[in-house]
């Protein structure tokens, strides 16, 4: 990967420092839900916007969360610190993700706190992932976690080669301060979705 940048980029509004990591592993950008031995108590779709991208266009995709319980629970409305990335393949080989730190110029877990949305039974909640054409490692999707000291760990899902992948993600929001537990901090229910990239 060479040398690690430091740039500036704007992660759902919250202006954020973000610092590249050396460090390149096929690894979740977060920690997997336990293994549930009911329904699940989140469901999560995932659908692309478009089958295909050309190289160096955003991909756009689209998830909606459902609550499958028989109350109100929260659910967050942006993928920042909620949605992490399971897998994710380019014609069948996995994709190593590259990892940094973002420093934020406000609390992450109070931006996160903000946008969480009280959903009713059977409700729902629509958010959108979409990819940076301009991140430290190229066109690349990103998901974020809290890292206990207001700021964000960021991985980054390079999207820059050509060919057919599938991504399949997960809903797991960390614990927030000033927040009560929730059923629906996280599912065991995974999305999978399919796109193309086609060179330029």
């Amino acid at each position: 990967m060479g040398v690690p940048r430091i740039g500036t980029a704007s992660l759902a509004g919250c202006l954020a420092l973000l610092l590249m990591a050396t460090t390149v592993g096929c690894r979740r950008s977060r920690p997997a839900p336990a293994p549930s031995g009911g329904t699940a108590t989140v469901g999560l779709t995932v659908s692309a916007a478009q089958p295909s991208y050309r190289v160096g266009e955003q991909i756009s995709l689209r998830l909606k969360l459902v609550n499958k319980r028989d109350a109100e629970c929260q659910l967050s409305r942006v993928p920042d610190g909620a949605v992490t990335v399971m897998s994710l393949t380019r014609d069948g080989t996995a994709v190593a993700p590259a990892v940094g730190d973002a420093a934020y110029y406000r609390d992450f877990t109070a931006y996160l706190a903000e946008n969480l949305v009280r959903v009713p039974p059977r409700g729902s909640v629509e958010l959108t992932l979409g990819s940076d054409p301009q991140s430290p490692v190229g066109p690349a999707l990103m998901t974020s976690a809290p890292d206990g000291r207001g700021g964000a760990a960021v991985t980054w899902w390079p999207v820059d080669q050509p060919g057919a992948y599938r991504l399949v993600l997960g809903y797991l929001r960390a614990p927030l301060r000033g927040v009560p537990a929730d059923a629906c901090a996280a599912t065991a229910e995974q999305g999978a979705v399919e796109f193309e990239v086609k060179g330029g």
